[in-house]
């Protein structure tokens, strides 16, 4: 009687979801790019994937123009940071100029064409994380070359075979790393505690857990210390790690908003992270935002205002 070996087959998934429960400010991506600048391609090489999060906050023009952009150019680059920086840059002076040039029209709506003006306020106070990830696979060495970079606090996370062997650094103001780069470029005066801020405890409860804010000499408050816009008064330096693994292993490389951050609690949740794919994940942050939470002796609910948008993006490469 013959004995047949069957071989298992890799399959390679990348996929996105969004929950725009709040303030529809989240932008998630997930695409390829067949050239990239500096790079020699080699024989066996595959186009490169890439996932993304964007997390914006302050106006509405900055979330805006990030979806305008083209984002297969972005990341053709060295440092999509800074070339969506650039080109955020001119947009910015570009709207700002035109909307400063029309004048207010009586008998029309002064609230809708003071919402329309683009301050220096409104630059200062809006940005952008951005967290991603490149995966490089090659068919004949079977290496796969997986290079994260991000700023700001929307976490990355990689398991290979099933074990946790990389997550990101949070920029913001209690990292103390991050404040002392701050401190030493001059740009911050002070941190600040906040009077608000939670921490879940198990899937029922929650308790008050106050963040911490960076004042900048601006006078800009912010929770995060890397970010894209603000007028650049926060570093926009990616940070990045570098994994490597071959083709025969099983990966998956997941970015989520600091949105779907605020509702895990890692010691209870990690298995989450590591099975769900991405829509199960935002549905499930969804879900925690809007529950009834145990808080000390008495029942809690976040406002609707106070929800936060949920996204993902999930890379895998996995046996079938």
């Amino acid at each position: 009687m013959s004995e047949f070996i069957i071989e298992p087959i890799m399959s390679i998934i990348s996929e996105c979801a969004e929950r725009q429960i709040c303030l529809n400010q989240d932008v998630c991506a997930v695409f390829t790019i067949d050239e990239e600048e500096g790079m020699i391609k080699e024989l066996g090489d595959l186009p490169v994937d890439v996932i993304a999060i964007f997390d914006t906050h302050g106006h509405d023009f900055f979330v805006s123009m990030i979806r305008e952009e083209n984002l297969h150019e972005h990341f053709s680059k060295k440092n999509p940071a800074e070339s969506l920086q650039q080109a955020i840059d001119i947009k910015i002076n570009n709207k700002k100029e035109q909307h400063n040039n029309v004048s207010y029209i009586s008998g029309t709506s002064y609230r809708k064409y003071i919402k329309n003006k683009i301050t220096e306020s409104d630059i200062r106070g809006s940005g952008s994380t951005l967290s991603f990830a490149k995966i490089y696979r090659n068919t004949i060495t079977k290496k796969v070359k997986i290079i994260t970079e991000w700023l700001g606090d929307s976490p990355i996370f990689i398991f290979i075979n099933n074990e946790l062997v990389f997550q990101s650094e949070i920029h913001h103001a209690s990292n103390e790393s991050e404040v002392m780069l701050l401190l030493e470029k001059g740009i911050i005066e002070r941190i600040e505690t906040s009077q608000n801020g939670f921490r879940i405890l198990s899937e029922d409860t929650i308790s008050r857990s106050p963040g911490k804010y960076v004042v900048f000499t601006s006078g800009e408050m912010l929770a995060i210390t890397r970010s894209l816009g603000h007028a650049r008064i926060t570093s926009i330096e990616l940070q990045k790690h570098i994994i490597e693994c071959t083709t025969d292993d099983e990966v998956k490389v997941v970015i989520f908003s600091d949105g779907v951050g605020d509702m895990l609690n890692l010691d209870i949740d990690l298995e989450k992270i590591k099975n769900y794919s991405s829509e199960e994940i935002v549905d499930f942050a969804e879900k925690r935002w809007k529950k009834v939470w145990n808080y000390g002796s008495t029942k809690t609910s976040f406002p609707s205002n106070g929800y936060d948008d949920c996204s993902c993006a999930i890379w895998c490469q996995k046996k079938f």
